[in-house]
């Protein structure tokens, strides 16, 4: 059997709803339901009056209509036709007022029956306005009964959330008024909370066959309470209360979020200090610490997963969901992570200052987010590890530059840690206009010769500086020893000695290193 799901959008108007059943049980003794008595249960908001063929067109949803026989017998349609019309337009059911000369038709009486549409009849001895009268103080009898049980259960809520109570309370204050089973589902349709806790519940069976109501707090889906009913309906009264409580757990559940966001707010904006050496003096640093849970008397280590550019605002407040949560999970209990605008920050608590164990977490947490997102590539960067959290800005600092050069070297998606970059390490110190500076004077005369010649020179003395061996080189670049020999003399003829000098040599290494491996205003023209 399918479930039943309820969406009760207007959360307040429950109260105002009852069924054609509690209007009758309202009525003087005379009112007598002569058809559709399988339909008590259609729900009622209003009485409207229909003195002609026309009003009992306009009437509505949830209208319980007044009608005099008179009235009734001059429809221009048939009585299957105008029963299965009011049944279309969900009108809750007919109030007639008899004419002894005009008894209502068995074949109207037959249409409702089938139908299950309610029809109340009153003795002809009542003036038509008594019978509206007496419609519409059934009505506020009714509707005043109906918020008098709601009012009850509201309260057996309100108090639960006032004082702070979760979902367990309330689902437990739900199976007391409801008799049910009761499970509580988060958003992914795990269990959270299931009463009586000791109820052997299989939940695709609860879900399938129980009624469903979602936990919603306006856009914002927190799951679904789940009553275990096997297949039977809940009554007015029950569906009330299942809706009273899946209000309250998401008021509890929205507060806590809201919470949690503020108290994550904080603590990404004193940890942001931290590492911009901006967090007060040792004991401020330690209170805030200690309220937070955050050990911060080990050595530790900032790690930076950041997204690369360009970045989506479409998807960037999801990527950064998912990379955060992979950091919590993969890169240990101790470490302590936060979130900046595009960028996942940590700091991580490695046992030792080898930088291979810090390889060892960030490749960790390369894996996770490989399997985990699509959307967005991201590169990674550990800086060195440090004794005191007052030299936090340095390994700060270090992670960001790591992630820098990693890109600049290698492009997106790297994983990098500082201290195993070797000779990006120093460039990475070094500003761009130095390195820019640092070329030009070095091979800058080269470049410029190859570009006017169409010559591919700098990459000649770039082979010959990986071999340093001239038949070696040669053989690299298919051509002949004398060949390769006379453009490595014009070289020289261009920057000077070379070969002879190693001081020399090292520079132009260096220089045609920066020329490939980093963009920059020196980043030379592919030659033809």
């Amino acid at each position: 059997m399918a479930s039943t799901y309820r969406d009760m959008g207007d959360n307040g108007s429950m109260w105002r709803q009852f069924d054609v059943g509690a209007v009758v049980e309202s009525l003087i003794d005379d009112a007598v339901v002569v058809a559709g008595v399988d339909g008590m249960s259609r729900m009622v908001r209003r009485a409207r009056t229909a003195t002609t063929p026309d009003d009992l067109r306009r009437v509505g949803a949830d209208d319980l209509v007044v009608v005099t026989t008179t009235s009734l017998m001059s429809s221009d349609v048939g009585w299957e036709q105008l029963i299965g019309n009011l049944v279309a337009a969900q009108v809750a059911g007919l109030t007639v007022r008899l004419d002894p000369a005009e008894p209502l038709p068995d074949q109207l009486l037959a249409a409702a029956d089938r139908a299950a549409f309610p029809i109340i009849t009153f003795p002809d001895s009542m003036a038509p306005g008594s019978v509206t009268i007496a419609v519409l103080d059934a009505l506020l009898s009714a509707q005043g009964q109906r918020l008098e049980r709601f009012l009850e259960i509201h309260q057996r809520f309100t108090p639960i959330v006032l004082a702070g109570g979760g979902a367990t309370e309330i689902a437990t204050t739900l199976h007391t008024l409801i008799g049910y089973p009761v499970l509580v589902l988060d958003a992914s349709g795990g269990r959270t909370v299931v009463v009586p806790s000791d109820a052997e519940i299989d939940t695709d069976t609860a879900v399938t066959s129980g009624v469903r109501q979602p936990i919603l707090a306006g856009d914002q889906d927190y799951g679904a309470i789940v009553v275990v009913t096997g297949g039977s309906p809940l009554d007015a009264d029950q569906l009330l209360a299942l809706e009273r409580a899946s209000t309250a757990i998401a008021v509890r559940l929205a507060h806590a979020s809201a919470a949690a966001a503020e108290q994550e707010r904080f603590a990404a904006t004193s940890l942001e200090e931290l590492i911009a050496g901006h967090a007060g003096d040792t004991a401020d640093v330690t209170e805030r610490a200690l309220s937070f849970g955050w050990d911060l008397s080990r050595p530790r280590a900032v790690l930076l997963a950041s997204i690369d550019p360009p970045t989506n605002p479409d998807t960037l407040q999801s990527a950064l969901a998912t990379i955060a949560a992979s950091a919590r999970a993969t890169l240990g209990r101790d470490a302590i992570v936060w979130t900046r605008s595009s960028t996942i920050a940590a700091l991580v608590a490695p046992t030792t200052d080898e930088p291979a164990e810090r390889r060892r977490l960030a490749e960790t947490l390369r894996h996770d987010l490989d399997q985990r997102i699509r959307t967005v590539t991201i590169s990674i960067g550990v800086g060195t590890r440090v004794d005191d959290s007052r030299e936090f800005p340095r390994s700060y600092v270090e992670a960001s530059r790591a992630v820098d050069v990693g890109r600049w070297a290698k492009g997106p998606h790297v994983t990098e840690v500082f201290d195993e970059l070797g000779l990006e390490r120093l460039l990475a110190s070094t500003p761009t206009d130095d390195l820019a500076g640092f070329v030009e004077q070095t091979i800058g005369a080269l470049v410029e010769y190859d570009r006017l010649h169409r010559t591919d020179l700098v990459e000649t003395l770039g082979v010959w500086l990986e071999t340093r061996n001239m038949a070696e080189a040669s053989r690299m670049v298919h051509v002949h020893y004398n060949t390769f020999k006379n453009r490595l003399d014009r070289i020289e003829s261009i920057l000077g000695p070379i070969v002879t000098d190693a001081a020399r040599a090292l520079e132009c290494e260096v220089a045609i290193y920066i020329s490939r491996h980093y963009d920059g205003p020196w980043t030379m023209t592919d030659t033809v």
